[in-house]
């Protein structure tokens, strides 16, 4: 029912090193994200932006329909090209977010068309649920704009989206620790000491 979708096509500029590759609690960015997905999903995709050889297992990879069109093409690309109705998407720089709260978005999608998380933070449309129904409308979005953008899409359109309140998001931890985004050294730096003193499951 649900497939795993790890964005992982950036080009990783703010951090200065392939952002994949980076370690994080004994394994890379890239291999947290999969096995996180692994463990409550059926499939595991990684859509990145070129062909690479990476020695993984149990992942399937997609290549990014288009180059350097940014996040919602790899959104597209991978909800594409999974097997099941529904995706579970993260990005690759997120090791902070917890299993519990994805399986919570995934409890939440039947009868929607995408389940999404909002806090004062804004929306997080990359750490999100969403169903093959939606590739029309991204298709469309993605045709007729250059550089398409995924919270844009979520709130713009006519679609049936389960927003997850701050509230309900506050249950699972600190929306600013779920979803804390490694974008430089400063920001590993800063994940690494949350995760000495928390149990993220």
């Amino acid at each position: 029912m649900f497939s795993g979708v790890v964005l992982a096509g950036g080009k990783s500029k703010r951090m200065g090193v392939d952002k994949r590759h980076v370690l994080f609690s004994g394994m890379t960015l890239l291999e947290l994200s999969i096995k996180r997905l692994r463990t409550i999903t059926e499939e595991a995709l990684v859509v990145m932006g070129q062909k690479e050889d990476l020695d993984l297992k149990d992942v399937r990879f997609v290549l990014d329909l288009e180059r350097e069109r940014g996040p919602m093409v790899g959104l597209f690309s991978g909800l594409s090209e999974m097997r099941n109705f529904y995706g579970l998407v993260t990005p690759i720089d997120v090791p902070l977010l917890t299993t519990k709260f994805l399986n919570y978005l995934k409890e939440n999608v039947i009868g929607y068309d995408a389940v999404v998380p909002r806090w004062k933070g804004g929306i997080e449309p990359l750490i999100a649920v969403y169903s093959k129904n939606l590739l029309p409308s991204m298709k469309g979005c993605i045709t007729k704009e250059r550089d398409p953008a995924p919270h844009l899409f979520v709130q713009k359109l006519n679609l049936k989206v389960r927003f997850i309140k701050e509230e309900e998001i506050s249950r699972f931890g600190n929306p600013e620790i779920l979803f804390l985004n490694i974008n430089t050294q400063e920001d590993l730096n800063k994940a690494k000491r949350i995760l000495k003193g928390n149990d993220l499951t």
